[in-house]
């Protein structure tokens, strides 16, 4: 990664992941304000419609409070406080029984639709307008080391997984309960079990239901 805010780009056979250099670190309220943004996109009620959904459901709805534990933890790490880190972490695993590392690299716009079971693991980095469904696991497969880098504006749907030092493109949408297990091209949507050799599983798939 180059330590001057540019880009990088993966190459060498493998999908186009363009990573904006440290959108995290465009700072955590500002990461926070583009989080709430794309939850509450859908909410097209004009600006006052949106200011009552937010105020009612922003204390309710546990989606909210686990992304705000988690940039919170993130700072912490970031800013080697990793004990109240890692307390914040177990925080939003009560609040929402979400587990995401304080490590991992998420970029703005990151929204949870339902958070139950959503496992985030500290090799993790992802672009802009990451969603997560309920499910859903980054991490490592349990044979050695490495974890997924994930493009721009990606979607997960619920119950897949996404293992290893893997790389999704940007766009691409993985179809839920799929596994995927090898690199994902850039505005793809994939389902089953994808492997090296492509997708076991090779009939289309509803990237919203997994059928």
């Amino acid at each position: 990664m180059q330590p001057d805010g540019g880009m990088t780009e993966a190459t060498g056979g493998s999908p186009p992941v363009r990573i904006r250099e440290g959108p995290w670190d465009t700072g955590p309220v500002a990461n926070l304000i583009a989080d709430l943004r794309h939850m509450t996109a859908r909410w097209d009620d004009g600006p006052l419609g949106l200011c009552l959904h937010t105020l009612v459901r922003l204390p309710l709805y546990p989606r909210f409070g686990v992304v705000i534990l988690h940039r919170a933890a993130a700072w912490c790490w970031d800013h080697r406080l990793r004990p109240l880190a890692l307390w914040l972490q177990v925080r939003a695993l009560h609040t929402g029984g979400s587990e995401i590392h304080p490590a991992a690299r998420i970029g703005p716009g990151f929204a949870l639709i339902h958070t139950e079971g959503i496992v985030v693991g500290h090799e993790v980095v992802a672009g802009r307008n990451l969603v997560l469904y309920q499910g859903v696991t980054l991490g490592h497969t349990g044979r050695g080391p490495g974890q997924p880098l994930i493009g721009d504006d990606v979607r997960i749907g619920a119950g897949a997984k996404v293992l290893g030092p893997v790389r999704v493109g940007d766009g691409a949408w993985i179809g839920a309960n799929a596994v995927v297990l090898a690199d994902v091209d850039a505005g793809t949507t994939v389902g089953g079990i994808w492997r090296e050799s492509g997708m076991a599983d090779a009939d289309p798939v509803d990237p919203t239901t997994g059928r």
